[in-house]
């Protein structure tokens, strides 16, 4: 044993005073998240080289640009925080670079979700943590030692590396990435692509920044072209993470809709997906005309809140979800009400509440605002922790105690999530009541942002806002319930709902089916997207991609798995 620490000593000894053998290593660290994305990017073979050899060329290049290499890796201490960002994300994923909405989710996630998430995904920070904080420490002390490298070899590796480099310019001409037809260093080539994603990430949240001003002169014109005799009440529900899979409305083997599947005056649309897997986009596209073909316009326009105040209405805005700086918070400050159950003020709350806080606001408002009411109610609905959603009565599916990610927590992961869906049942059953119990003209909409992965396959896969979407993060339920009074003043628009149920519909046709409930009219108003509308068609239902590109969903990255669950399910395509 001693014989073998004083083997281990002398070695360790020998690659410290060895400025070749740190070179070496710090060119293998920086090589770790290519020689990941190598084994899952959808590239050719020529795509793939190009892949491995131009950032293997770079870091030859730029670690030889001086002797004292130490000093360039801590100059680098930036590029590290990349690799350890697309690291973890390799592990929730296992595939696609640093998204767009990946740098701005980490500006637009409240402190209380973050907590959860990285709570469930400590591996991965301990890897990272293992293989990048020796690394800085190796650096500081290779500076202070002045372990430097000869210029005799600096002579070969920068040569080395413009030849690689060089190489790689070459084959990228032939490259193809399989999903899109198209290669590029900026969208495809680690980690150009990721600086690339970042600068497009910052200019988006610059205009975002400056959309009152933007957006300040813009009008619906709208108008009201018939009005009911009773007072009117229509209701937006946003649910979070809810996935159409789980729930048994859509044939789901366990009762987690109990009370809707019994709701009179209930419609559900056997095939909705989102146009978006992140929230921040879906919730906007729901709220706004913008959609995965157009979504450049969430820029300059309004959203449905200002429409439903222009012919009168008094808007309210309730939610579960902490603001962020994004168009859903910009859009829930214009109505007449907002209320937060999360935020404290500027201060996001980190205490877990449960959607049911919402519903005595929801009642307080129906009760003292006499006018004509348009509600917005945006839930934390399914969201992961799944057990800090829901109360302890809402337990049903055992064992739920979740603690981490893992293959063998899979049970509680489903249990736990159906117990969401549960609660959700309940929610949205009792805010249909209370609607039910007025004398008024009254309907509800509801559709969820996005689904969820949850382990659901040998890929493993979690969560969701991925750069590809999965079939369970597309498929989402959406329903519309009308009230005893609705029917009976629009009966020609609740029949024209249930026509339309089974036709595949997405979440752009949110903001002009609520219009339409309403009888609001506008320019802006599609009535091929209403889905209470007889010219209501359908098309080719497009997905949102990172860089705000529309693409056709089935062609969206993704995998056999997908396909196969979209067969399965008959999800037009």
């Amino acid at each position: 044993m001693s014989i073998m620490i004083s083997t281990l000593k002398k070695y360790w000894s020998s690659f410290l005073s060895s400025p070749q053998k740190i070179f070496w290593l710090y060119i293998l660290l920086n090589m770790i998240p290519s020689l990941l994305l190598l084994t899952s990017e959808p590239y050719n073979i020529f795509g793939k080289i190009v892949l491995l050899l131009f950032p293997l060329g770079l870091y030859l290049i730029v670690y030889s640009f001086t002797k004292n290499t130490g000093l360039i890796q801590l100059i680098l201490f930036p590029l590290i925080i990349i690799h350890a960002f697309q690291l973890v994300l390799f592990y929730l994923f296992g595939e696609d670079v640093i998204a767009v909405d990946m740098f701005l989710n980490v500006v637009t996630t409240n402190p209380s979700e973050a907590g959860e998430l990285l709570n469930s995904i400590w591996p991965s920070i301990v890897f990272v943590c293992v293989v990048y904080i020796p690394m800085i420490a190796l650096a500081i002390r290779q500076v202070r030692k002045k372990v430097y490298l000869g210029s005799k070899f600096r002579k070969y590796t920068i040569p080395a590396g413009l030849l690689l480099i060089l190489v790689s310019y070459v084959l990228s001409f032939f490259s193809i990435n399989q999903n899109t037809g198209r290669f590029s260093y900026g969208k495809n080539v680690y980690p150009v692509n990721v600086f690339y994603n970042l600068n497009f990430a910052i200019d988006k949240w610059q205009k975002s920044n400056k959309y009152f001003e933007t957006s300040k002169n813009f009008t619906f014109n709208a108008r009201k072209d018939s009005v009911a005799d009773k007072r009117e009440i229509y209701v937006l529900v946003i649910g979070e993470t809810s996935r159409s899979e789980n729930w048994s409305l859509y044939g789901y083997d366990r009762k987690t809709n109990p009370l809707l599947e019994k709701k009179e005056g209930l419609v559900h649309f056997q095939d909705a997906i989102t146009q978006s897997n992140t929230t921040h986009k879906s919730v906007s596209i729901m709220l706004s005309t913008a959609s995965a073909e157009n979504y450049g316009v969430i820029y300059e326009q309004k959203s449905i809140i200002d429409a439903f105040k222009e012919v009168g209405f008094k808007t309210v805005f309730l939610s579960n979800q902490g603001g962020n700086h994004s168009f859903t918070q910009f859009f829930a400050e214009s109505a007449d009400y907002y209320d937060n159950i999360r935020s404290m003020g500027n201060v996001i709350s980190t205490v877990n509440n449960h959607d049911d806080m919402l519903i005595p606001l929801f009642q307080k408002y129906v009760d003292s605002v006499p006018d004509n009411l348009f509600i917005v109610i945006h839930t934390y609905g399914s969201h992961f922790n799944y057990r800090e959603r829901y109360p302890d009565e809402f337990s049903v599916f055992k064992p739920d105690d979740v603690t981490e990610i893992t293959r063998q927590q899979k049970e509680k992961l489903r249990n736990s999530y159906d117990n969401t869906i549960l609660y959700t049942d309940s929610f949205l059953s009792e805010i249909m009541d209370m609607l039910q119990a007025q004398d008024a003209c009254a309907s509800l909409f509801y559709a969820s942002d996005h689904g969820e992965d949850i382990l659901d396959d040998d890929r493993m896969r979690f969560l969701h806002a991925s750069p590809n979407p999965t079939y369970y993060q597309l498929a989402i339920p959406m329903l519309v319930w009308f009230s005893d009074n609705y029917k009976n003043v629009f009966p020609e628009k609740a029949a024209t709902a249930i026509l339309n149920k089974d036709k595949p519909v997405a979440t752009n046709s949110v903001f002009h089916t609520l219009l339409d409930i309403a009888s609001i009219q506008t320019d802006y108003l599609e009535h091929d997207l209403s889905l209470v509308n007889r010219e209501f068609k359908v098309k080719k239902r497009m997905y949102l991609d990172d860089h705000d590109q529309p693409i056709f969903f089935y062609q969206a990255n993704l995998k056999k798995e997908d396909k196969m669950m979209i067969e399965k399910r008959k999800v037009y395509h």
